[in-house]
């Protein structure tokens, strides 16, 4: 931070410095400034004192019940801050009032810095994310702004397909043991296989793992909502509280093709589904359809589970003797469903990305 830009208010609304007081991260750049400018320590404790409080008070209980008293605690800051200027300093009333009034500015200000610590922990901007990215390596961005589309080819033959509004960041060239690009808006992506090199695209609050697959992310910085749609391959989504830097996949989701997961950024929820309209994912013609003649059932949801990739859970003695005439056609998995138990009078729905078969069996 330049010296003639220093005042409390860039101190409590720079993301630098509050990560540095609250976490530790950036300590040689602020070390360093704290070195050259000794004069300032009084001023960066004092920032230091009402970020920790708000910090604290958030973490207590929440933010209607203690916003009283968090006040009563930056009150008291300032309170003690003015009492320790007027024993050392004689000032007109004129300079009181100012003292008064910048004290009150401060104040003011903390409410701002209320709002930020408090989305601080909880959401992640595109922004925020390519900030902290770029304090080791520099990024390239794309931008589709007002177009339709745009398609980006990735350093290692990847490629990323842009909606309108979207923007992508990715280093110029990806490291040995990971690939990692930053997004927002909404974008296609097709990775190419690397075993050794797992590719991550960090969006928001999420972040999705992938070897090599295909699958959509739309993660605008404003929506409530981060959704991950696999096509193709095998992907983790995992949601992290704050960036960083270390693997949590082991408490994410493991998505196959036509699943889904959408995470809640207000409740920190993530929610494996499948997607609306859950389409073959084997590689046969458009028109391909298939009979059964008065076959087992279990050998049409076979045929399902084949196509779709999808788990059909059903109780196979209920439905042994269920015998049935159907045509396949190569469409969605739903149409299909909805002949299939239509003929046994049955229903079905969707539990864990999963289709369950309720039916009263065949005699």
């Amino acid at each position: 931070m330049k010296d003639d830009n220093f005042n409390d208010e860039n101190l409590l609304n720079n993301d630098s410095f509050i990560r540095w007081v609250l976490y530790g991260e950036n300590a040689v750049v602020w070390d360093k400034f704290m070195l050259l400018h000794p004069e300032r320590k009084h001023d960066v404790i004092r920032a230091s004192q009402v970020i920790k409080d708000l910090h604290q008070a958030e973490a207590e209980a929440s933010f209607s019940v203690d916003e009283k008293h968090v006040w009563a605690r930056i009150a008291t800051t300032l309170k003690e801050d003015t009492q320790s200027v007027n024993a050392v300093t004689s000032a007109s009333e004129k300079g009181k009032k100012y003292r008064y009034l910048a004290a009150l500015a401060l104040f003011v200000l903390a409410i701002f810095v209320v709002r930020h610590l408090y989305l601080l922990d909880r959401q992640i901007t595109y922004k925020d994310l390519v900030a902290h990215a770029e304090s080791t390596d520099q990024l390239e961005e794309v931008s589709s702004k007002d177009a339709a589309s745009l398609k980006v080819k990735l350093p290692d033959g990847s490629t990323v397909t842009l909606g309108r509004n979207s923007k992508l960041s990715y280093p110029k060239q990806f490291e040995k043991e990971k690939r990692v690009v930053f997004m927002s808006g909404d974008a296609f992506f097709e990775v190419t296989k690397d075993p050794f090199r797992p590719f991550y695209v960090y969006a928001n609050e999420t972040v999705t793992k992938v070897l090599g697959t295909s699958f959509r992310i739309t993660a605008f910085d404003n929506d409530k909502k981060v959704t991950v749609n696999v096509r193709t391959g095998r992907v983790s989504v995992f949601k992290q509280s704050r960036i960083q830097t270390s693997d949590p996949e082991t408490k994410g989701m493991v998505l196959l093709p036509n699943q889904k997961v959408t995470f809640d950024r207000e409740n920190e929820s993530l929610v494996k589904n499948l997607t609306e309209i859950p389409m073959p994912i084997v590689n046969e013609p458009v028109s391909e359809i298939k009979k059964f003649e008065e076959e087992n059932i279990s050998k049409v949801f076979a045929e399902l589970e084949r196509r779709y990739g999808i788990n059909i859970i059903y109780d196979q003695d209920l439905m042994s003797k269920c015998i049935v005439s159907i045509t396949l056609q190569n469409e969605s998995l739903y149409d299909n469903l909805d002949v299939l138990c239509k003929t046994i009078e049955g229903k079905y729905k969707v539990v864990d990305a999963q289709i369950v078969i309720e039916s009263q069996g065949c005699y």
